[in-house]
């Protein structure tokens, strides 16, 4: 199997991806099995009957991925580049930010840490692939909608257990953060930046994934990568075949993995948009392309931005548009919330617009999930409870979105804003499963974090 995945699977995602990426796929669709050039539909791949891991879905992957040596659509409306400066000469103007004294910095990143663990800890139990109208079918079971605490593990009504392996973050069974992915990031990035502090390139982020996680802690485009990784040929140009990664067997190469492993980089370049966006995009270019490295973008630079005085939403919003083109899926996605925020201020019924415009999308894609983040922080207004809960609340993948979102407020409005009951359960500690970091102390990290402030 290739990674990820089989040749069957890669064959309907890629499908998929090249058709939202602009290319006429359609157009080379052949689904007669005795063609050399065999390409079927995706609802059609269902009724060969030939082994999925066999030569036949291999050559259709082969053939289907040449596609992408035609050109776009000439309809296609969006532009959207993979390099750094012409993403920027794309972007919006950049809001004015001024930066924090030592004392305010400190207080902003306690509350952008503490708030990122608790509020990952709050989504992680209804990571399941839950809409936002099964969660509040849930919630209201339980008498819990709208949501305003951890959530409980089961329903007697509704006979619904949430998932067992993470009874450790249900109401009234929260001790700690236990191991997830997305705080795992966050470690790893501090470690890729304690050990580059004069700055690292692509190669240096796939050697830190293989000497401090497992394989099966990353998912997506980031597994994929870390597959790529551990199959490199020493015997040829390294950086070469690095660079062929994000597109290489990766259909997911726009997916969620850039906007969850980012915030490191806010944090250490606060007020300062150049420097965050910049290494977001080193760090979402090893594995990722357009709007899987937008999102990831995006999200440094609204914690940079929010790590900025007096920050407003507003200001959040436009801090992320100034690291992600204009004519991007990814603009066009946040800008339609915050305009159907501001028309309808219901946040349910915008919720619904983003499943009618996005539904069709994977779990894990970048546009539905980065959507129902920004809905969360313009509907919150910097409070942290209600931004956090209505994230969660969106469904999908609830534990990444929360944990965004209760990064960015908590940048914006401090510790001392959040809280305690969403922190003081985690008694400070996290569970990790990053190498000599492990188990650890909230506060360590926090601390370790402001030593590496850019600016």
């Amino acid at each position: 199997m290739p990674g990820y995945a089989n040749y069957k699977t890669l064959y309907k995602e890629e499908y998929n991806c090249l058709k939202d990426e602009g290319y006429d796929v359609e157009k080379f669709v052949q689904p007669s099995a005795d063609s050399k050039d065999f390409l079927p539909f995706p609802d059609q791949c269902d009724s060969y009957d030939e082994n999925e891991s066999s030569d036949f879905w291999k050559n259709a992957y082969n053939n289907l991925v040449k596609i992408m040596g035609t050109p776009l659509r000439a309809d296609y409306p969006y532009y959207e580049p993979n390099e750094y400066e012409e993403i920027m000469k794309e972007a919006e103007e950049a809001p004015i930010l001024e930066p924090l004294s030592d004392e305010e910095y400190k207080e902003r990143i306690s509350g952008a840490f503490f708030g990122r663990c608790a509020a990952v800890i709050l989504g992680k139990p209804l990571e399941m692939g839950m809409t936002k109208n099964r969660i509040k079918e849930y919630l209201e079971s339980l008498g819990e909608f709208p949501l305003n605490d951890f959530v409980s593990a089961y329903s007697p009504k509704l006979d619904i257990r949430l998932r067992g392996d993470c009874f450790c973050s249900t109401k009234g069974n929260v001790k700690f953060a236990q191991p997830d992915d997305d705080i795992n990031y966050t470690l790893l990035d501090l470690r890729l930046a304690e050990n580059h502090p004069n700055g690292f390139k692509k190669s240096d982020i796939g050697f830190n994934w293989l000497n401090n996680i497992a394989y099966h802690w990353c998912w997506c485009a980031s597994r994929q990568a870390y597959y790529h990784m551990v199959m490199l040929d020493e015997g040829k140009d390294i950086d070469k075949q690095i660079d062929e990664i994000p597109y290489k067997l990766n259909p997911w190469r726009e997916c969620i993995d850039g906007q969850i492993r980012t915030d490191l980089w806010g944090y250490i370049h606060p007020a300062d948009l150049k420097g965050a966006s910049l290494d977001a995009h080193t760090d979402c270019s090893f594995s990722l392309t357009k709007n899987g490295i937008y999102g990831g973008m995006f999200v440094a630079g609204a914690i940079s931005g929010a790590l900025s005085k007096n920050p407003t939403v507003e200001k959040i919003i436009a801090s992320g548009l100034a690291c992600i083109p204009k004519k991007s899926r990814l603009h066009e996605a946040v800008t339609s919330v915050c305009a159907w925020w501001n028309e309808y201020k219901n946040w349910e019924v915008v919720c619904d617009k983003i499943y009618e415009k996005y539904g069709h999308l994977p779990f894990a894609a970048t546009l539905n999930n980065m959507s129902m983040v920004t809905l969360g922080i313009v509907a919150g207004g910097l409070d942290y409870t209600k931004s956090i809960t209505i994230a969660t609340m969106c469904g999908i993948d609830t534990d990444c979105n929360a944990g965004t979102v209760g990064s960015i407020i908590g940048a914006a409005v401090g510790l001392d804003k959040i809280d305690k009951r969403w922190y003081e359960p985690l008694n400070n500690t996290i569970k990790s499963t990053v190498a000599d970091i492990g188990e650890c102390k909230i506060t360590d990290i926090i601390n370790r974090i402001i030593k590496l402030k850019k600016s």
